[in-house]
């Protein structure tokens, strides 16, 4: 009897409870958890740069301040007044600030890991879940330490990141059919995020925008109480801070400052020099065709990798023979092998691509399980949504797409739902048998884990170099070591030398440093150096209302367009003119504003 060339598919395992591979899948990533924190414990913040203004307002406002008076912001009002909830309750310090991030972090794995649960299966929901916490959590890429969810240059991220995926949790739910509930609970979700950050509120209105479109496909187009509601939920955050600031000045104004979050971009945008510029950079469009030719070779380098991966497993899955192992060891090497140009740090540029391609693709597959069964599976609902929120979060590096600086939460759902689907979708593409998935799924997880390992271990070389301690107690962080950076020496050295100084004493950090206002717990006499307006205005302001104490600290500003601050035609001119004037050095370390080098700082006392 002729033995058949097809291999018997091979009998299923013992079943094993439901919940043990899920168990094991947090375990492991709890694990990792743990030692990605302990490799970076209380090194996420950086001594100076977005830092002081994130410290410094929930710290005054927890005093009774008042945002957008006695200091700036450049986003919306939420944060900065849950961080001032959060200083008034449990005491003004970085330990508070660390806790709480780290709590809401912990809500915003969960909800990622369940939302790809949902959508890819349990091994997809591990690779996303080891990548986030990998890749995009605590990571130190850049010479500037604070994209991280632990101590943010911007703690809108954290809140705004847990917003949308809650938000993503809702749509899918109210596209099951109607629920003026969840309508409401959805408004409010993108009425949150309209005062945290443009982003966010971009994500939020794509998500609405599907859910919307997924009622009208299955036939259940949202009534009007429906989208009232939404339209309450939307708008009842903006309405209550616009109340809230208009008890100290005109409605315009409250509103104006409601809006912040998009009132900056839209209305009227930041000035400060080298803003627009930057932001333009940021997104990629200072070189658009170049930059789009680069993700475009980027994406075409990871789908050859994917269909490496694929391929190996679907020869896995053809009878034995010696072809079939030679295919699958040297598609298994490809897909290895395949490179970005600069290697896995840039990573990032192949996700615009691939996010566009699945947005298509599960779009395509939604519409024909429609037209098929007559119903559309939540499975497939969260894929969609999934990938759909994915690209409104990578909008704004459209062609500059990064998993370093504003990656960190602009590209973490991309590269989770890429790691999710490599891992648990295209497995299942290699046909019946279990060998092939087997194989699919390991070349997908090694090629993932090489990714991680090389971007974890840059991070971890850098994290090294930080050990300079500085101030003390729940305060307590560490930069730079000071032979590769002394701003952190410098920073501790201010604060400890400013430890003696009276509390009621009022003091300014040049050219910038709230952040040293918020650990010596001194008032800055102005709400900001960078975006209160010119130079002049800023020196009429001091003269009525001079500072007991001034400190000055070398700082590279170079990003800013400043070669060398305080000299003449630079930025600080006429600042440091003034102080000159009025104050008089007590204490001494270096020469400050010599030149690009950071080499000193000052502390002065008033002395007119």
């Amino acid at each position: 009897m002729p033995v058949s060339p097809e291999r018997p598919e091979i009998p299923a395992a013992k079943a094993r409870p439901p919940w043990l591979a899920d168990a094991v899948g947090c375990a492991l990533l709890a694990v990792m958890l743990a030692g990605f924190l302990r490799d970076s414990w209380r090194k996420w913040p950086d001594p100076i740069v977005d830092s002081g203004a994130q410290w410094y307002a929930p710290w005054r406002i927890a005093h009774g301040a008042v945002l957008f008076h006695e200091m700036d912001w450049t986003y919306g009002p939420l944060s900065a007044y849950f961080n001032g909830l959060l200083f008034r309750i449990f005491g003004a310090n970085l330990s508070v600030l660390f806790a709480a991030n780290l709590a809401i972090y912990g809500g915003i794995l969960a909800l990622a890991w369940a939302a790809c649960r949902r959508a890819w299966g349990r091994l997809g929901a591990f690779a996303a879940g080891a990548v986030f916490i990998s890749v995009f959590s605590f990571s130190h890429l850049t010479s500037i330490g604070n994209y991280n969810y632990a101590a943010p240059y911007s703690h809108e991220t954290t809140h705004g990141m847990l917003v949308i995926l809650a938000a993503l949790f809702v749509a899918a739910a109210w596209c099951r059919g109607r629920s003026p509930r969840l309508a409401f609970v959805l408004g409010t979700c993108g009425g949150l995020a309209a005062v945290l950050k443009p982003e966010f509120m971009l994500a939020a209105g794509v998500l609405g925008a599907s859910a919307l479109a997924l009622r009208v496909l299955q036939r259940a187009p949202a009534a009007w109480q429906e989208i009232a509601l939404l339209a309450a939920g939307a708008l009842w955050p903006t309405a209550v801070f616009t109340l809230g600031f208009a008890t100290t000045e005109t409605f315009g104004r409250a509103l104006a400052h409601a809006c912040n979050a998009w009132w900056r971009v839209l209305v009227q945008p930041i000035g400060v020099a080298g803003f627009a510029a930057g932001q333009s950079l940021y997104a990629g469009f200072n070189h658009p065709w170049q930059n789009g030719w680069v993700e475009l070779k980027a994406g075409g380098a990871a789908i050859l990798a994917l269909a490496a991966v694929w391929s190996a497993g679907w020869f896995a899955n053809k009878p034995s023979s010696l072809v079939r192992a030679f295919a699958i060891l040297i598609l298994g090497t490809l897909a290895l092998f395949v490179r970005l140009d600069g290697g896995w740090f840039h990573v990032g540029l192949c996700l615009p691509l691939l996010i566009a391609a699945a947005c298509v693709f599960y779009a395509v597959r939604l519409l024909n399980q429609w037209r098929h069964d007559g119903r559309i599976e939540q499975e497939a609902i969260m894929r969609w949504l999934l990938v759909m929120l994915a690209a409104a979060m990578l909008a704004r590096m459209a062609l500059f797409a990064r998993v370093y600086h504003f990656g960190y939460f602009q590209a973490a759902l991309a590269g989770m739902a890429a790691a999710a689907f490599m891992a648990g979708e295209l497995p299942l593409w290699t046909g019946r048998w279990r060998a092939g998935h087997w194989v699919a799924a390991g070349g997908s997880l090694l090629v993932l884990a090489i990714g991680c390992r090389s971007i974890a271990a840059k991070s971890m070389d850098i994290r090294s170099g930080q050990n300079q301690p500085i101030a003390a107690g729940p305060n307590r962080f560490y930069a730079f070591d000071k032979d590769i950076d002394p701003t952190g020496a410098l920073v501790d050295w201010l604060v400890k030398g400013l430890s003696g100084a009276p509390p009621s004493a009022t003091l300014l950090v040049l050219p910038d440093g709230l952040s040293i206002n918020f650990l010596t717990g001194h008032v800055s006499p102005l709400p900001s150096l960078w975006v209160s307006g010119t130079e002049e205005s800023l020196v009429e302001r001091l003269k009525a209302a001079p500072p007991d104490l001034v400190a000055l600290l070398s700082l590279n500003l170079a990003e800013r367009g400043v070669t060398r601050y305080g000299a003449p035609g630079q930025a600080g001119h006429l600042l440091l003119q003034w102080v000159h004037e009025n104050y008089t050095p007590i204490t001494i370390w270096g020469e400050p504003f010599s030149d690009l080098r950071l080499k000193g700082a000052v502390i002065l006392r008033r002395t007119k």
